[in-house]
This record gives C-alpha cells, structure tokens and sequence, in this order.
C-alpha cells in the first residue's frame, strides 16, 4: 500500500476552503480573545513567523496591532491562498516554506521573537509533532514564544447515531492516511520532551489551555459548521486512496454520511424516543511555550 507523503494536504484549495479558514480565525478569535497572547511583550524590532498560514488572515489582523517597526511573514508550503501583493500591509509578507522538511534555509535559524502555528492536527502523522516542534524552535531567538491553537481531534465531542456512523468513516480513513490524534491531548508533553538541535536549549510550557467542554458554548456551531465544511473538502481525495485501499470510505459513502451528521446536527428538536439532538465538533487546545537555555 503506498501511504500519502507527509506533506500532503488533504483539503482543496479553493475559493470555499479559504473562506472555511478565515471563518475558523473567527473562531479562534471568540474563543482566544486574543491574537497575540497578552504574555508575548510587544516590543519595537520584533519578528513574528506564521507557518501554515493559510490565507495570511492571522498575520492580516495582527499586522495594525503590533509596534510599526515590528515585521511578520507568513509562511506555507503553497502560495493558493496567499493576498495578492497589493494587498500585503507594510510589515507583513509571505513566503514559501516546507515546515515539515527536515532542512531550514539557514537564514530563518534564530531569527523570530514569536513563531505561531494553528490547525495542524491533519498534516501530523503517526502521532508524532516533533518535526515541525523542532522546526519552530530552531526558528525562533532564545526567549522567543511559540504560540499554538489546534483541535483535538481524537477527543471528538459525538452524539447520536449518524454521528457514531460517521466517526467509523473517519476512522477507515485515518488508519490508511496514519493520521493519530493523541499527541494533540498530549501537547504539552510533546513541546516539553522533544529534543531540540541545541543540546542547551529546551522548550518551556508557559500555558496550556485544554477545555472539555467548550467555556463558550455559543461557539460550538460555528466549530461544527467550519469542521464539516472540511470534512466536505477533504471528500476529494478519498477515491484517490481508495484506489491504493479499499477500505478507504469512497467519496459517494462520505458524502452520504456528512449529510445525514448535518441534518441530524442542525434539528431543532430530538426525534420521538431520542432525548438530544446530534452534535459533533472537535475541542479546543491552545498552548504558549518559550525556548529556553538549560
């Protein structure tokens, strides 16, 4: 069986899949309250790094709200969903960059204040972040802030039948993709243990914020509307695998069971001889970490 490359995305990248993106930095927004967290100072000079940036929105946002000297880029391994340059405010740029490549341009060693990282739960495989940990680490100064916001997605939050059906299609998938979710509960860990290439430097956990449930219960339809909205997108490379696994869901069976979750989840009132309606939506986990010398 031939298993995906590491770098592999496996959402469309579109009109609609950037709009699921800066839909879900609303999100993060409602539920952080912050864009950068209150404990990183803001200082004239510093550089702040965006890997997985996506549409840039993060950047996009941040940029008017930090010291005017200070710089931003925004990086990911594709330019799709990168502005068009007019658009680039003064102290932001974007750029191409392999975060999973075990090389760095030895230019970008050491040079960030604060690198941050959100939603990479489905580009890690076989449960294990160290690549891109290390990564960031060897991207930032000593002292500099790794501020993280990701999705649990081995904690799914499921009621109901469709819900449960749908789970089992899930986990055909990810079985052949190698996508393992613990290490998302165990973020904390993770950032703490791995060795970074300075022997003298370590990750520091600052905070770590895992909620179950939601603090904010307002904001699990907006979870649940851009969660399905990806689980929709990623349907576009299940016959692709499934020609390499059968027992990958086909994009027909995906479709199938994702429309009977949404209309499950979006009734107002629970079937006769059901005492909830369906839910499915993933939890949240959102960390700061600082590097620091031994």
């Amino acid at each position: 069986m031939t298993t995906p490359s590491p770098t592999t995305y496996f959402l469309r990248r579109n009109r609609s899949e950037a709009v699921r993106l800066d839909a879900q930095h609303l999100l993060w927004q409602l539920h952080t309250k912050y864009l950068l967290h209150p404990e990183i100072p803001r200082k004239d000079g510093m550089a702040i790094a965006d890997i997985g940036a996506g549409t840039g929105i993060w950047a996009l946002e941040l940029a008017p709200n930090i010291p005017t000297d200070a710089r931003i880029v925004a990086y990911d391994i594709a330019d799709t969903h990168f502005p068009a340059k007019e658009y680039w405010p003064a102290n932001v740029r974007f750029e191409l960059l392999d975060s999973l490549s075990p090389t760095i341009p030895p230019a970008l060693i050491g040079q960030f204040d604060v690198v941050h990282l959100r939603m990479w739960a489905f580009i890690i495989r076989d449960n294990d972040p160290s690549t891109l940990i290390r990564h960031a680490a060897r991207l930032l100064r000593p002292g500099g802030y790794l501020q993280w916001e990701d999705a649990r997605f081995g904690s799914i939050v499921q009621r109901g039948l469709p819900a449960q059906q749908f789970r089992e299609l899930m986990n055909r998938q990810t079985v052949v993709t190698g996508h393992d979710f613990r290490w998302l509960d165990n973020l904390a860990h993770h950032i703490q243990t791995t060795a970074l290439d300075d022997k003298d430097e370590r990750l520091e956990v600052v905070e770590c914020r895992q909620q179950t449930p939601w603090a904010t219960p307002q904001l699990i339809p907006l979870a649940t509307d851009t969660f399905m909205l990806a689980l929709e997108n990623s349907s576009a490379v299940l016959d692709k695998l499934r020609a390499v696994a059968p027992s990958v869901p086909s994009q027909k069976e995906w479709l199938a069971g994702l429309a009977a979750l949404h209309e499950d989840v979006m009734r107002k009132q629970p079937r006769d001889g059901e005492e909830e309606r369906g839910e499915f939506h993933w939890l949240p986990v959102s960390l700061l970490g600082r590097k620091m010398r031994q």
